[in-house]
């Protein structure tokens, strides 16, 4: 399948670039990627501040998991929303309305703790109105790296922007950890807000300097999709996903993984304070040790991933990341959680990496915002049911037993999935 032709942004570097670098070749890219890493660790500070703040709030792991549902939600409800607009119109807009929501948000929780007056309920609409920007950017992010740099670099393009992803993913926590132990929660807030504002100004000097003119290559593919009604290309979608069985298999192991597996997050809070008696300072490191494996993992595809079949390392990251989760239910320690999550992100990121590089390269041109907004809600936008069931679960059979059954789940989808993409 021939991909798309190349943005006026695109511009060759020498044949000796090496190839862990090689999607750095577009000068697009490279500017995009500079503002993910800064807006990223923005991300991930609030996330691990406003998880704490709730458990200190509710002292429960069930409202945690409510916390985890709601703040979630969006996810599932847009994602398919925001990749649909990411095929009918430019990307770059999608991602100002995104990224403008979330700095408002960032703005108004920051104030709100600085004055001491919020509560779960105030934080659990403020962490939606954050679901809703991103269910939006996500999915046009991801189309939008495609743009950038082509088919032929796509893989090294995810593998360098999981690395930036990552590298926040371990700094993030870890930060929000030290200010939080300094009683500057509110500032965690506010780091978010600036670099979501960093983020927009990047965006603006790419659709003004890379992307302007660029941007007539999907002009006739907007020009089509505009003529279709939604409901037209939802269904235009779904066939498409199942009759390709990479497609099919990759979401339905993704969708079981979104349920069962990655809410494991959200008990983190009660699994380091209740179980292994840590501080929020402690909290955070154990989170950013989880970070650190992601980012080592994303380093490893971006230096590995275009040696092999991408089919071989999905089937390995689907198995090992649901494994590590088992391990880490079982610790006892602040070491053995230390290890068993940094084990846990690296096996991670193979299988987001490998799951989103083979829906990319299997997509069509036409199709690849709304394949990736189906991804995304399958990835991510299950995370509220899988945070209530596993925030209900938590309350009344424990959080450790809690955290054993739903990797087992999730172990064994990956190995039904993994048999029946080698039939």
């Amino acid at each position: 399948m021939p991909g798309p032709s190349e943005p006026t942004g695109h511009i060759p570097l020498p044949s000796s670039w090496p190839k862990a670098l090689a999607s750095l070749e577009s000068p697009g890219f490279r500017l995009l990627l500079l503002g993910q890493a800064v807006a990223l660790q923005g991300t991930w500070i609030q996330g691990t501040a406003q998880r704490w703040l709730v458990l200190e709030l509710s002292n429960s792991p069930f409202i945690l998991g409510v916390f985890g549902a709601v703040a979630g939600l969006p996810i599932l409800l847009f994602s398919y929303w925001g990749g649909w607009l990411a095929d009918r119109m430019d990307r770059i807009s999608v991602l100002y309305m995104a990224q403008g929501l979330i700095v408002i948000q960032a703005i108004l929780f920051g104030l709100l703790v600085h004055t001491g007056i919020i509560n779960v309920a105030e934080a659990t609409i403020l962490a939606f109105a954050l679901g809703t920007g991103m269910a939006f950017e996500v999915p046009a992010r991801q189309a939008l790296v495609f743009d950038l740099v082509g088919r032929e670099n796509i893989t090294n393009a995810l593998a360098l922007h999981s690395t930036a992803f990552n590298t926040a993913r371990f700094a993030g926590p870890a930060i929000a950890g030290l200010l939080m132990d300094a009683g500057l929660l509110f500032a965690c807030f506010f780091l978010k807000a600036a670099s979501s504002l960093f983020i927009l100004v990047i965006l603006i000097i790419l659709k003004g300097h890379f992307l302007g003119p660029g941007t007539s290559y999907r002009s006739s593919q907007i020009a089509k999709n505009q003529q279709k009604g939604f409901k037209h290309t939802l269904v235009e979608a779904l066939v498409f996903a199942k009759q390709d069985p990479t497609l099919r298999w990759v979401l339905v192991v993704v969708l079981f993984f979104g349920v069962c597996l990655l809410p494991y997050t959200i008990l983190l809070p009660s699994f380091g304070r209740d179980l292994l008696g840590l501080g929020a300072r402690e909290y955070g490191f154990l989170c950013a040790a989880n970070g650190l494996g992601a980012l080592v993992g994303a380093l490893f595809v971006a230096t590995f991933g275009h040696k092999g079949q991408r089919r071989t390392w999905w089937r390995v990251g689907i198995l090992c990341f649901p494994v590590c989760i088992l391990l880490f239910s079982q610790s006892r320690s602040y070491l053995q959680g230390c290890i068993t999550l940094f084990a846990a992100g690296l096996s991670m990121v193979i299988a987001n990496t490998s799951s989103i590089s083979l829906l990319q390269l299997c997509a069509k041109d036409s199709l690849r915002g709304r394949i990736m907004g189906l991804f995304t809600t399958s990835f991510m936008g299950l995370f509220p049911a899988g945070s209530l069931i596993q925030g209900t679960m938590g309350q009344w059979i424990g959080v450790r037993t809690t955290l054993f059954v739903m990797a087992l789940i999730a172990l064994l989808a990956g190995v039904w999935g993994a048999k029946s993409l080698s039939e």
